[in-house]
């Protein structure tokens, strides 16, 4: 039973879809060693990851290369085709963004105006490092979850993913291969971005180190190495940082510390003593407000 189930996902040509107005929807595309399709153009966008496989995108009388874990940024109404190797057919994971959503005025539109400036159509691109590269596929995984579930604002939480996706590339996550950087530093170097900019969640050293395919031990010395701190140390840094600006702002102690990334108050009166070298309430009296 299993296996027919999976021979259906198999595809010869190109699988329907439909993107109702102002939405998003995710595509999984299987193809079989004979897939084939023609050349055509489709009403809504598309952002793709190539999964599995290699082959060919193929596009206004030339092509360019694509392989597995390569991601694609494909306009609306641009005529392209795949073109699969036939040895290694393509797996191919596509976010489906309606034109309504990046049309002049609409939410989408200046970051999707932004993505387009980094790189030409057609032009096979890949995550910067490791690290990147895990949060792209993290996204659209997220996406594929959200369309088999449905739950409650599933269609709202794919826009989301959407959005996320064309953010990363806006700023730079994605780049041209030859821009690619395979080595640890680079994937750590892209944890340290991460946490510059996520500090108030939820961090473990972990999950860091799996995201840039890290042993938490190598991940931690070449976090050291860079840093000259520990994970714990500068993550706290960086709260602390933000909690001096919050209790600027709005001479709340508590408010400051869950803003921060900290639950629980007593620590984070001893962590902001550590790195301030006085309380958070002295700290508030020596502000002039």
């Amino acid at each position: 039973m299993e296996n027919r189930e999976a021979k259906k996902l198999v595809r010869q040509t190109p699988a329907p879809i439909e993107v109702p107005i102002g939405q998003t929807r995710v595509l999984e595309s299987h193809h079989a060693a004979g897939f084939e399709m023609e050349l055509d153009h489709w009403a809504f966008h598309k952002i793709c990851w190539v999964a599995v496989g290699q082959g060919e995108l193929e596009f206004s009388g030339s092509s360019t290369d694509i392989q597995r874990n390569d991601f694609l940024v494909l306009p609306a109404d641009w005529p392209h085709r795949f073109v699969d190797d036939p040895n290694e057919p393509l797996t191919l994971v596509m976010i489906c963004v309606d034109q309504a959503l990046t049309a002049t005025g609409s939410a989408l539109n200046s970051i999707w105006s932004s993505t387009l400036k980094k790189g030409t159509l057609g032009q096979a691109r890949c995550a910067k490092s490791a690290f990147h590269h895990n949060a792209f596929v993290d996204d659209f995984r997220r996406g594929l979850r959200e369309q088999l579930e449905r739950d409650a604002g599933w269609q709202i939480a794919l826009t989301g993913v959407a959005q996320n996706l064309l953010i990363r590339i806006a700023r730079g996550h994605c780049v041209t291969r030859e821009a690619f950087e395979s080595n640890s530093v680079a994937a750590v170097r892209g944890s340290i971005e991460h946490l510059d900019q996520h500090f108030n969640e939820a961090q473990r050293i972990e999950d860091m180190a799996e995201r840039c395919d890290l042993s938490p031990r190598r991940f931690t010395t070449l976090f050291k190495a860079q840093t000259g701190q520990t994970f714990s140390h500068y993550l706290n840094e960086r709260r602390i940082e933000y909690a001096q600006q919050r209790l600027r702002q709005t001479g709340h102690i508590l408010y400051a510390c869950y803003e921060s990334g900290f639950n629980d108050l007593a620590y984070f009166y001893r962590v902001f003593k550590k790195h301030t070298g006085q309380t958070p309430g002295l700290y508030l009296s020596g502000i002039d407000r």
